[in-house]
């Protein structure tokens, strides 16, 4: 439910000066718990030079239970006739609101009604390791990789496609661009090999099929020549659409502000105006969305550092009401364990299954949720890295969840960068691992700790009362007194009795012993 006012005259502050308005003001009268309030300012002669860099109107909002959240709304049309501000409460009841733009000051109230749902992710204040829901229900993070999912190339339903994709196969986040350039223009072609990883088809597009991967237009102009002052409102757009298309699936997104592959962020400047107006506007109109999680910069090592890092992670803070989760992409190392401002572990490291497990459990003392964004893509090679086979992927999955960890899935199958055009592609892994994720959901996985004994063949971990998992990524078997043991098929999630932990074959398998 909304209500207008119509406001008859006020002074809004430009670049050029003070120009007058006539504005009509929308605000909600009620909303759910956790979903978006928004708020409209409707300009009924807009004059601006450039609207994106006016002062954005910003609301006061008083909690039924005490404090104030500050919120900053954005510009929503290319001459300036429309600015929003998106407000997500966490609260329950009245709450008070005083909208400010210039000479403009509203005061109104609106009501926040129970959540009809579990609400946001957040990380669980009990098991600081772990995710849960707002509701308190457990999270299981199985992440999936579309950098280029909002490529001006795809049409809604192909987008809604890749949704469709995740939301069949158990995927319960997808992390994708909001801006970037393509590797096969300027200066850098599909022969180009990143980090000793060759191009396996030496293609055009790292590898996606031709004109599926192109420059993400989140502002006005051309590759290499955007205009920083000016955001492509028709990209948000798309944006937008996407993240609620994955919120209607039950599916977290994760939006990563930009990566580097064509310089574009030393196009836009360290720290510049240019690059604050960027992180400022992608957090006032996605940031209200109760599935948007963040990601300053993927790869951000490339073209930032820590300090950079800190930098950004504590103005996001500042301007995000809602604390929603928060990381920075870089590779095996993280550097924002001890920040205040990162709420989950993010690396990027490739090794077989003993390898990615001792990595994840590396981090154990962080106290937060670890997960690895970037183990290795599928694709038929039958070493671990880009292009390592499904069996491969599968056992590298499983072992970082055996620490405690979790992991997102990319499929690069036949050397086709399905996880950059963010197409669905034929990986067989992919259609195995949400097995792993109903296998841990079944658990207290966020009460389960490494156990005192680890066998040189398996992993194990162990419930607060007493069951035991044992993995054993290559077969084999284990001379342990236990009884009540059941057998788990990771390939097909099928459960059968067994009397000893024992591989029937060479593959992986899971072992469930009740005490």
């Amino acid at each position: 439910m909304v209500k207008a006012i119509s406001i008859a005259a006020c002074l809004i502050a430009s670049a050029a000066g003070a120009v007058a308005q006539s504005i009509r003001f929308e605000a909600p009268a009620q909303t759910a718990q956790y979903e978006a309030a928004e708020f409209v300012l409707r300009l009924d002669t807009p004059s601006f030079a450039n609207p994106f860099l006016v002062t954005a109107p910003f609301a006061e909002i008083a909690l039924p239970e005490g404090g104030k959240h500050i919120v900053t709304g954005f510009c929503d049309s290319e001459d300036g006739g429309i600015f929003r501000l998106r407000y997500a409460p966490s609260q329950t009841g009245r709450h008070q609101f005083i909208v400010t733009m210039g000479s403009f000051r509203h005061k109104g109230e609106f009501t926040v009604t129970a959540a009809a749902g579990d609400g946001p992710v957040q990380v669980d204040p009990q098991h600081p390791r772990h995710f849960r829901y707002a509701s308190g229900k457990p999270f299981f993070h199985l992440g999936y990789t579309a950098y280029h999912l909002l490529d001006p190339s795809k049409t809604e339903a192909e987008i809604d496609a890749v949704v469709d994709y995740c939301r069949r196969h158990g995927f319960n986040k997808i992390r994708f661009l909001l801006t970037g350039y393509p590797r096969d223009s300027a200066g850098r072609t599909g022969n180009d090999n990143e980090h000793g990883v060759k191009d396996p088809k030496r293609a055009p597009n790292y590898g996606a099929r031709s004109g599926r991967v192109n420059p993400l237009p989140a502002w006005e102009g051309k590759p290499h020549a955007y205009d920083f002052t000016r955001f492509h409102l028709p990209h948000w757009r798309r944006a937008e659409r996407a993240i609620a298309a994955m919120r209607n699936h039950g599916i977290e997104a994760t939006a990563i502000v930009t990566i580097e592959k064509q310089n574009l962020p030393g196009e836009y400047g360290r720290l510049s105006d240019a690059e604050l107006r960027l992180y400022r506007y992608a957090l006032a109109r996605l940031g209200a969305f109760r599935n948007v999680w963040w990601d300053l910069g993927n790869e951000h090592n490339e073209f930032r550092d820590k300090e950079w890092g800190d930098a950004m992670g504590t103005i996001l803070r500042a301007l995000d009401p809602h604390r929603r989760l928060a990381s920075a992409h870089a590779y095996a190392d993280f550097w924002y364990a001890a920040s205040p401002w990162a709420s989950y572990i993010v690396t990027q490291h490739y090794g077989d299954e003993r390898t990615v497990y001792d990595w994840a459990r590396k981090f154990e003392g962080a106290r937060k949720p670890y997960v690895n964004e970037e183990y290795g893509y599928e694709g038929p090679a039958s070493e671990p890295g880009h292009l390592q086979n499904a069996d491969i992927t599968r056992r590298t999955h499983w072992a970082i969840a055996m620490a405690g960890g979790y992991a997102t899935y990319g499929d690069w199958s036949d050397g086709v960068a399905w996880f950059y055009s963010g197409d669905p592609g034929p990986g067989v892994a992919a259609t195995q691992l949400h097995h792993l994720r109903a296998f841990f959901e079944a658990l207290p996985f966020a009460r389960m700790m490494p156990c005192s004994e680890q066998a040189p063949a398996a992993f194990c971990l162990q419930t607060p009362d007493g069951r035991r998992v044992y993995y054993l990524p290559r077969g084999g078997s284990l001379s342990l007194p236990f009884k009540n043991t059941r057998r788990f098929d990771p390939r097909t999630g099928q459960w059968s009795d067994a009397t000893l932990i024992a591989a029937p074959d060479r593959q992986d398998w899971a072992f469930l012993v009740e005490p």
